[in-house]
C-alpha cells in the first residue's frame, strides 16, 4: 500500500539516488515506518515511495542487498547504483559504518526494505518515538 495508513509512520526524510556518477534528489519522495499487523505488512519494515523506485525494482520482485548505515541515514547498494535516505532517526538502526544484508522489494509506487530481527526491534522503537511525537503535535 503507498502513501498514509494506520500503522504506517512517516518519517521527515531526504531520498538520494546515485546512478552513473549522478546525483539525483527525489523531491516528492516519502519515507514510512511500516509496523507489522497494519496495512497488509507481515513484518515491520520501511517504506520509501517514488515512482521512479521501480524503474530499477519492479513491483513484487526484490533481491538481497547490502544496506550500510551512513552518517545522518542509511544509504541502499544495488547493481546500478545507490539509494541514500537521509534521516538521522535512521542511525539508531544502523549506525555509520555498520552493515547488513537485507531484502530490498519493489512494490508499486516505490521499494520496501525489511530488516533483520535486530534492527526491526529497533525500527520498532522510532516508530514509537515518531507515534509519540505525532500524539503531542495533535495535542497542541
Amino acid at each position: 500500500m503507498t502513501g498514509p495508513a494506520e500503522g504506517k509512520f512517516p518519517l521527515e526524510a531526504r531520498v538520494i539516488l546515485h546512478l552513473n556518477g549522478e546525483r539525483r534528489e527525489l523531491e516528492e519522495a516519502e519515507v514510512y515506518v511500516h509496523l507489522k499487523g497494519y496495512a497488509l505488512a507481515r513484518v515491520t519494515h520501511l517504506d520509501v515511495e517514488h515512482e521512479f523506485l521501480n524503474t530499477f525494482f519492479k513491483p513484487k520482485g526484490g533481491r538481497f542487498l547490502t544496506i550500510v548505515g551512513v552518517d545522518g541515514g542509511l544509504e541502499v547498494r544495488f547493481h546500478k547504483g545507490k539509494i541514500m535516505i537521509l534521516s538521522f532517526l535512521l542511525n539508531r538502526i544502523l549506525g555509520p559504518g555498520e552493515t547488513t544484508r537485507t531484502w530490498v522489494g519493489g512494490k508499486y509506487g516505490g521499494i520496501y526494505i525489511g530488516f533483520r530481527k535486530a534492527q526491526i526491534e529497533r525500527l520498532e522503537e522510532v516508530a514509537a518515538t515518531l507515534k509519540t511525537s505525532i500524539a503531542h503535535y495533535l495535542q497542541e
